[in-house]
C-alpha cells in the first residue's frame, strides 16, 4: 500500500495512493465529485435513494449541491486554519469505533451544511490526535454503508487499509512514518 502526504511539509494528512491510477484517493474523490457527468450517472442511478431520504426530486438539484458541499469539504480538510483541526470534522464511523483505542475508522463531512444534511463522506483511520490517513469516500444516500455496493467497497476499504496498518505494526504517526520510509527503500 502506498501513501501521499497532502500537505507539503506536514505529516498530519495522508491519502491511499492506487499507483495504477493518475491521483491519490482524496484527489480523485473530488474529481468525481466535481464531473458533472460522473454526478448525473450516479444520481440517475440512485434515484430512489435520493428521493427516498433526501426528498429531492431533480438532479440537477443534487448535482449543484453536491459540487458545493465538495468544494466546502475540501476547504474543511487542506486549508488552514481548518486542516490543523481535522479532529474537530472527523468522528468515529460507529459505535464500535468510539471504543476503539488504535487506528479508529473515521468520517468526515460538512456538519455545518445548510438546508439538507450533507451526503458527501470523506473516510479515513485515525493514527492519533489530528492525524489521518484518507481511504477513500463516498456520496452516502443511505443510512449504512452496507446498504449499498458503492458505500460497501468504501467500507472494504477502510477496514483493508486499517488492517494493513495493524499487519505493519503501526500504531501512531511515527510508526507510520517508519513504515513509509522504510518502504521507500
Amino acid at each position: 500500500m502506498v501513501f501521499e502526504r497532502l500537505i507539503q511539509g506536514k505529516d498530519h494528512l495522508w491519502a491511499v495512493r492506487d499507483m495504477a491510477k493518475p491521483k491519490n484517493e482524496l484527489a480523485l474523490l473530488f474529481d468525481s465529485w466535481n464531473d458533472i457527468e460522473h454526478l448525473m450517472e450516479f444520481f440517475l442511478e440512485n434515484k430512489d435513494d435520493l428521493q427516498e431520504y433526501f426528498h429531492i426530486e431533480r438532479i440537477s438539484e443534487a448535482i449543484g449541491d453536491t459540487i458545493e458541499d465538495a468544494e466546502q469539504l475540501q476547504r474543511l480538510i487542506l486549508d488552514i486554519p481548518y486542516t490543523e483541526n481535522l479532529d474537530e470534522l472527523f468522528t468515529p464511523l460507529g459505535s464500535s469505533d468510539m471504543t476503539v483505542r488504535e487506528l479508529t475508522r473515521e468520517k468526515a463531512r460538512n456538519w455545518g451544511r445548510m438546508g439538507h444534511t450533507s451526503w458527501l463522506r470523506v473516510y479515513a483511520i485515525r493514527l492519533e490526535e489530528n492525524v489521518f490517513v484518507i481511504t477513500g469516500g463516498a456520496i452516502k444516500l443511505t443510512r449504512t454503508m452496507q446498504e449499498r455496493p458503492h458505500t460497501q467497497e468504501q467500507l472494504d476499504k477502510l477496514n483493508c487499509c486499517r488492517q494493513y496498518l495493524l499487519n505493519n505494526n503501526v500504531f501512531d504517526s511515527d510508526s507510520f512514518i517508519a513504515l513509509i520510509e522504510e518502504d521507500a527503500i
